[in-house]
């Protein structure tokens, strides 16, 4: 009996590890993205937040220290694998799961279900542009000043990966927050209300990103040209 109920705590511990570690990547999401936003205000002000991950407060040379960056990534890699874990089960891998799905969705029409689709296509997606970013930001932890940015992203193929991985991302994530919306609020009203504000805090996500990478490449391409 015992050994029965620690089996069937299990899907509920990694459900619950789930919508935790994507309701944390989500955050992370929206903070990474006003941070990069800060090139709206100038390269000048970029180079002061990188400064500032960089730890240079720290060091009293001042110029920060890299390591700080890559532990940063490490910690995000590490949240992604706790993430990828607790997804896989549910993740349909044969035929037949496929089928199933198909017949429930064409009959069924739920918007929870809708936005489970969503996630695993975004979700494909992401496993396959995330980790080039990832191994971009370990091997080149220094680059996230103003100008090796913006020469990276015109003259290196990072606004092809940039402007895939902005919409996939967004949309992965907001569709995450959408159904542990739709699951853990109990009242047929909020509930409605806060896909609402899901679809406008996806829009806006959306245009800040693209915003600030279009910047990044005006300033690649005007501001310090192929300098870097």
């Amino acid at each position: 009996m015992r050994k029965l109920l620690e089996w069937s705590r299990g899907p509920a511990r990694m459900d619950i590890l789930q919508g935790a570690s994507g309701a944390a990547l989500t955050l992370f999401l929206f903070v990474h993205l006003h941070m990069e936003a800060s090139v709206l205000l100038g390269p000048d002000a970029f180079d002061k937040v990188a400064w500032f991950l960089h730890a240079g407060w720290a060091d009293p040379a001042g110029h920060g220290y890299a390591g700080m960056v890559m532990l940063a990534v490490l910690f995000i890699t590490l949240l992604l694998l706790i993430h990828v874990v607790a997804v896989l089960r549910r993740f349909p891998t044969e035929y037949r799961q496929m089928k199933a799905l198909q017949q429930h969705m064409s009959i069924v029409q739920h918007a929870g279900t809708r936005l489970w689709l969503v996630q695993v296509l975004t979700g494909v997606a992401m496993m396959i542009l995330i980790p080039i970013h990832l191994v971009t930001m370990l091997t080149q932890p220094h680059s996230l000043g103003a100008e090796p940015s913006s020469y990276r992203i015109v003259y290196e193929g990072g606004w092809l990966l940039y402007g895939l991985l902005l919409p996939v991302s967004v949309i992965h994530g907001l569709a995450g927050i959408a159904r542990l919306w739709l699951k853990w609020c109990p009242y047929a009203e909020p509930r409605f209300q806060g896909r609402r504000w899901m679809r406008r805090v996806a829009v806006y996500l959306m245009v800040l990103g693209v915003v600030s990478l279009l910047m990044h490449v005006y300033n690649g391409l005007f501001v310090f040209g192929g300098s870097a």
